[in-house]
Order: structure tokens, then C-alpha cells, then sequence
């Protein structure tokens, strides 16, 4: 079978790309042939690799819409399976050819901003896609106001709607996010939840408890991510935890959560580190109690989570998304209201206070990735969708 994957990036950055680029040797492996056209990016990621700028443009609906038509005639897939793209003149294209598979990443294709997130609040978004969007920016800055974007973004989630029907299918990562596209109008019938796999091998038992007790974030520093909570908690922490945080912490993100750090009293137990490699990530999990996903916006699942899961670290979650999925309360870690350093604080205490706690919510973790997030799990469910997607060509 001949696959052509479309996202945006293709380099090691993200939760989206982490993903990809972990899943299409396996795809390999099952005799799948992939491709991947990507918007921006570095080609040696993949040998079989086409860049087109237009795939991350909001504008340039009808550029994008002519240079998928000339990728797909040249590789002609047998399937089409879109991650993430900026315009629906992708969409179009991909639909018109063949089968089309799509994965809910993000929210994109039934929220413009993507997020369903008020930046302005910073509360999660619980209304339905419709003109208000444009009213309700203004308010909260969900959508951008400069309209040349908005209205490009606005249309691309109206397309993607009135076209639902047409997907040969969707795949959601996690049952909140299945719930809202379908209360969107995509047909319920054709979205199936099918959660990430867990990227790092899981450990066969808890590492031993860290000495001194360290808390960790790991991911993109972004208004909807609530990293500032993470220094917030740990500056309400007993002065023998430290905390370690991981991630772009250029253009200014360093400066910023070292001056935050500053204001709540923790500056010396603060280590800031750019992106880590795959094996310094589980370097760094090793030597973490406690793993913080302070989250404001309804992730679709996080696999970061994941991660810390498989080497035995108990997390310490904000209750929105998919993260109900992977932070079992009282058994993987504890769920917290977001925006709420105070719980964060609380919850890592409960924790730290019991080593025993420590240990088995831990080996829990560890037993729960083999059983919901294992790659071949995934892997086996996805080809599943192609094979029912491609028979759809021949019908």
C-alpha cells in the first residue's frame, strides 16, 4: 500500500512531528510504502519527501489546492492521510483524488484558532464554530483580529464541516476530542478514537525515588501550555525540590520564566534547558519524581504524558482534554482544576510525602502503557482504517 502523509513540519519539534516521524518506520516495517508532503522543514528526516510551502499557509487556498493535485498524481497513494495543514484547498485536493484519512491533532478543522482556547481569559472555549468566532475574539483573542488571517482560518474550519461526510475516516486521539468534532456535524459513525502510542520504551519497573526530589515540564512554552504555573508551584515548594523545565525557551521565554522565578522565590531551583534529544528526555524522566502537565486548552491527548508514564513517573495533570485518558486519579498521578498552582503544589506534596505512592503509581503508569499505548496496538489499528479506507476506492 502507498500512503501519503500531509503536515505541516516535518522536522523534531512537536507532539504532531514526534509522532510521524515515529510512525511511518513502522509503517515500513508492515510493507506500507509512506511519502510525506510537508510545508516546512528538513527533508532528511524522510527519503521519500516532497516540500510545498503552501501546505502551512492560511492563505493561498487555490496554490495549495493545485500543488497537492500535481504530488498526488505523481505518487498516486492508495490512501491520503492528513495531519495537519493550514488551508482547506489541501483538504479539496486530497478528497477529490481518493481515500482520505484525517487525524484530529489539534481542533483546526472545526475551531479557527485551532485551540478552542481564549488566550485573553486563558479558559477553555465550549462554544460551537459559527460567526460569533469573529465577535468573541475581540472579547477573549481566541482568533487572531487581523481579519487577512481570521478569515482564512474561519473558512477553513466551514469547509472542513460542510465536508465532513466525505472523509473515508477520522481518527480522534482520545474521547474528548472524538466528542467534540462530532458534536461539530462530522458524522459519528466515521470517527473513531484511536490514542497515540507511547514513543519511549516503557521500563520494566519505577526508577529509583530521585534524590532530590525533582519536579518537571517538559514541553512548548505557549500561552496555552501554563509552564508559568509549574514556577509558580514549585516557588510554594519546600526549598529541597527543585524543578527542571525543558523547551523553546528562545525569544525570550528564558528571560522570562527566570524573572518569574525571581517573583516566586525559587530562582536557584529553577533549571531552564533548550529541547532535549530522545534519549536526554528519558535521562531527564529518570531523574524526575513527579511529572507536571499544567495545560490550559483541551489537549487531544499529550503524549508527552505518556512518556513520563512509561519510566514510572507519577504525573500531576490540569483536568482538560484528553488527559483523563493516561492521568488516572489516585492510580497513574492526580488531576488539578487549571490555573491553579496552589493544587499543583498540593498534589506533588501528597505524593512526595509517600515513597511507597511514589513506587506504585509508578508501576501503574508503566502497566498502563502496555496496555492502551503500545506502538504495534496502534500501528495495527491504523492499517486497519487504510485497508477499509482503500476498499472504498474499489467499491
Amino acid at each position: 500500500m502507498n500512503v501519503l502523509h500531509i503536515n505541516e513540519h516535518l522536522a523534531r519539534k512537536g507532539g504532531v512531528e514526534t509522532y510521524l516521524l515515529a510512525l511511518m518506520p513502522m509503517l515500513e516495517e508492515q510493507g506500507l510504502a509512506n511519502h510525506v508532503l510537508y510545508g516546512q522543514g528538513e527533508a532528511q528526516h524522510w527519503s521519500r519527501a516532497v516540500a510545498m510551502p503552501a501546505v502551512q499557509r492560511a492563505q493561498g487556498r487555490r496554490e495549495a489546492y493545485e500543488g497537492v493535485r500535481r504530488v498526488l498524481n505523481d505518487i498516486r497513494p492508495d490512501v491520503v492521510h492528513v495531519h495537519n495543514a493550514q488551508n482547506e484547498g489541501v483538504l479539496q485536493a486530497a478528497l477529490e483524488f481518493g481515500p482520505t484519512v484525517i487525524t484530529t491533532h489539534d481542533y483546526r478543522w472545526i475551531c479557527p484558532s485551532n485551540t478552542f482556547f481564549y488566550k485573553r481569559t486563558r479558559d477553555v472555549c465550549t462554544r460551537s464554530y459559527g460567526h460569533g468566532c469573529f465577535t468573541t475574539t475581540l472579547s477573549k483573542h481566541c482568533l487572531t483580529p487581523r481579519l487577512n488571517y481570521a478569515v482564512p482560518f474561519y473558512r477553513r474550519a466551514r469547509w472542513a464541516i460542510r465536508n465532513a461526510h466525505r472523509f473515508a475516516h477520522v481518527i480522534a486521539p482520545s474521547h474528548g476530542a472524538r466528542q467534540r468534532y462530532v458534536e461539530a456535524g462530522f458524522p459519528a459513525g466515521d470517527v473513531s478514537v484511536l490514542p497515540y502510542f507511547c514513543p519511549v520504551e516503557p521500563a520494566e519497573t519505577p526508577r529509583p525515588i530521585p534524590d532530590p526530589p525533582t519536579i518537571t515540564f517538559l514541553g512548548r512554552i505557549a500561552p496555552n501550555k501554563g509552564q508559568e504555573y509549574f514556577v509558580e508551584a514549585l516557588g510554594m515548594l519546600p526549598d529541597n525540590v527543585r524543578g527542571v523545565m525543558v523547551g523553546n525557551l528562545g525569544a525570550g521565554g528564558e528571560t522570562a520564566m527566570q524573572a518569574l522565578s525571581v517573583r516566586c522565590g525559587c530562582p536557584d531551583r529553577l533549571e531552564l534547558r533548550a529541547w532535549a534529544s530522545r534519549e536526554e528526555v528519558r535521562q531527564l524522566l529518570d531523574e524526575t519524581s513527579v511529572f507536571i502537565f499544567p495545560s490550559l486548552w483541551p489537549e487531544t491527548l499529550g503524549i508527552v504524558g505518556l512518556e513520563a508514564l512509561a519510566r514510572g513517573v507519577p504525573v500531576v495533570a490540569s483536568d482538560v482534554g484528553g488527559t483523563s485518558e493516561w492521568c488516572l486519579e489516585g492510580e497513574t498521578g492526580y488531576r488539578v482544576p487549571p490555573k491553579d498552582a496552589g493544587a499543583i503544589r498540593d498534589a506533588v506534596l501528597k505524593l512526595l510525602r509517600d515513597d511507597s505512592m511514589l513506587s506504585s503509581f509508578g508501576q501503574r503508569g508503566i502497566d498502563l502503557i502496555h496496555e492502551r499505548f503500545r506502538p504495534q496496538m496502534h500501528v495495527d489499528a491504523l492499517i486497519h482504517h487504510y485497508q477499509s479506507a482503500e476498499a472504498m476506492r474499489i467499491v
